[in-house]
């Protein structure tokens, strides 16, 4: 594999990676996107989740007006452990933001790089396919007008894991393993669904081309471990779900939003009203249209090698998946299952699209033309000035008060995705105390409130019932006095708020969120696997060559 500080064409790849970009660093705030002020206090919970001790983050204790949400279970990791980083050097909300997702581009364009350089083994075929991996529409929509932090992250961690799954087939190295495996966890834990779309890539990506039965083992045990690494994460996220209201509320989303097929093929250089779909400019981008039409030229004529035809059946696989499950035809899939349903929207399919129309871009290079240097120049110069349009923020600017998102009083989720089933849905105003008394009669003084701890004193005349006003979720936990005291969430009086009984007398209270039997066992599967990677790693080689 070539030094990479001896590879010119990665100047060129970081000189077309931060060109797009520039514009997020200009004007006054912060550009508006989609999801933009969603992201912000939801970065500022994480972080003061981090900050009080609350590692790794399950609840957001100071969201949904102070009542706290268990919104971190459900919600992807990367992106906002990579902005609390950048709020520790020093950075406000909206530049943590804004840099997080930033990054994203340049790195995402530098995994692809690497991962062609890798599987072409030709640098020109890997920059080509770069060229059409960051410059197809969709990413800019997701990165100027969504505002999508966790999809793009995915952009990175696909080709990451692939890079090193194609040098693990090539080398068998342990290190090799390692990157795919940890490339494997980070994307698990970058965007639930879109990770769950690219899981399937890596799968379908080890058996095509994997070069023999034992390598192709070795690649399928590396993203398992990938998978074991993040299940700390996942199996909460899967398991805890059936708490919420979320496949109820989100069950019929998807209808609304089949993009009219059309909309994938014609170009919308300017974002015309009358190709805007619900916000959404969904294109697959011109020349990726041709791509694809050279793509299927090729394998019917039967040209290009045993591995370019399985190169191209393997893209154009991908795309006619993700396009049948865009469209109408596709509703008894989505109306049936509920892990299609996190999609939300058939559109996001388009991140498989990108991926799939850069994997076939290389059969420009298959034709006469490209080896006409100029022409070859000028082509990949279109493709990247055919999304300049894009390049700039559509939707002006937002000025953001820091204060306010510190302390935002929403809970962040549209579609009530993390609504609990015992609650009486998002509240509308702070409690009057974070703990009363609902029956009896006490005293309630020393009050601290954490995100994830509570403590208080209580002196009763006699037995008594509070209410700590905290959303009950699986985890929260009463003890008085040390003593575990049972929890009641489901007083209709008090829907879904964490009620107890304290007997006479003064006690020390504390309203504890903890781990439960899933949360622990998905963490100790995570530790496990961890130290099972330390301790074969000086092994890895020579169980191989056992093997053989």
């Amino acid at each position: 594999m070539k030094p990479l500080q001896k590879d010119s064409y990665l100047v060129w790849v970081l000189f077309w990676s931060i060109i797009p970009i520039a514009w997020l660093f200009m004007g006054e705030g912060l550009w508006h996107t989609h999801d933009g002020l969603v992201h912000i206090p939801r970065i500022a919970a994480f972080y003061r989740a981090l900050m009080e001790g609350h590692i790794p983050p399950r609840v957001a204790g100071y969201l949904n007006y102070g009542y706290g949400m268990p919104l971190f279970i459900f919600i992807y990791h990367i992106p906002y452990y990579v902005s609390s980083l950048f709020i520790t050097l020093g950075l406000s909300l909206a530049d943590s933001f804004r840099l997080a997702l930033s990054i994203t581009y340049p790195l995402s364009g530098i995994a692809i790089y690497l991962f062609g350089r890798s599987f072409f083994e030709n640098r020109k075929y890997a920059f080509w396919m770069f060229l059409f991996y960051q410059f197809a529409p969709y990413r800019f929509v997701d990165l100027h007008m969504r505002g999508s932090f966790g999809e793009s992250y995915t952009y990175i961690f696909l080709p990451l894991a692939l890079w090193g799954l194609t040098e693990l087939f090539k080398t068998s190295q342990y290190r090799w393993f390692i990157v795919a495996t940890l490339s494997t966890a980070f994307l698990i834990m970058s965007h639930n669904s879109i990770s769950l779309a690219y899981f399937g890539i890596l799968c379908l990506f080890t058996l095509v081309f994997a070069p023999s039965h034992k390598v192709r083992v070795i690649g399928i045990v590396s993203l398992i471990a990938g998978v074991g690494l993040s299940a700390w994460y996942w199996i909460p996220a899967i398991v805890e779900h059936k708490y919420t209201y979320g496949d109820l509320l989100m069950k019929n989303v998807y209808i609304d939003h089949f993009v009219p097929w059309y909309h994938y093929i014609v170009p919308n250089f300017y974002n015309m009203e009358s190709f805007i779909f619900q916000g959404i400019m969904a294109q697959f981008g011109i020349f990726h249209v041709v791509a694809i039409l050279f793509a299927i030229v090729i394998l019917v004529k039967q040209r290009g090698s045993v591995l370019e035809k399985k190169q191209y059946a393997f893209g154009l696989f991908l795309l006619v998946t993700s396009i049948f499950l865009m469209q109408p035809v596709s509703t008894p899939l989505w109306k049936h299952i509920s892990l299609l349903r996190q999609f939300q929207f058939p559109w996001r399919f388009l991140a498989v699209v990108v991926f799939a129309t850069s994997f076939l871009s290389t059969a420009y290079l298959s034709f006469n033309f490209a080896k006409n240097r100029r022409t070859l120049i000028t082509i990949a110069a279109f493709v990247a000035v055919s999304t300049v349009f894009y390049w700039v923020p559509q939707y002006g600017h937002n000025d953001i008060d820091e204060a306010y998102y510190w302390d935002f009083p929403l809970n962040t989720t549209y579609y009530g995705e993390t609504d609990v089933i015992w609650s009486a849905g998002p509240a509308g105003s702070y409690p009057s105390s974070p703990v009363q008394v609902i029956d009896g009669y006490a005293t309630v003084t020393n009050i601290v409130k954490k995100g994830h701890i509570h403590t208080f004193t209580v002196d009763a005349s006699e037995s008594a019932r509070l209410v700590d006003n905290t959303q009950y979720f699986p985890g929260w936990r009463v003890y008085v006095d040390g003593e575990k005291t049972p929890v009641e969430f489901q007083d209709m009086n008090w829907r879904g708020l964490v009620t107890f009984a304290v007997p006479d007398g003064k006690h020390d209270v504390r309203v504890v969120f903890g781990r439960t039997p899933v949360r622990l066992g998905a963490e100790i599967i995570s530790i496990v696997m961890m130290g099972v990677l330390i301790v074969i790693a000086p092994f890895f080689q020579r169980i191989l060559n056992h093997e053989q």
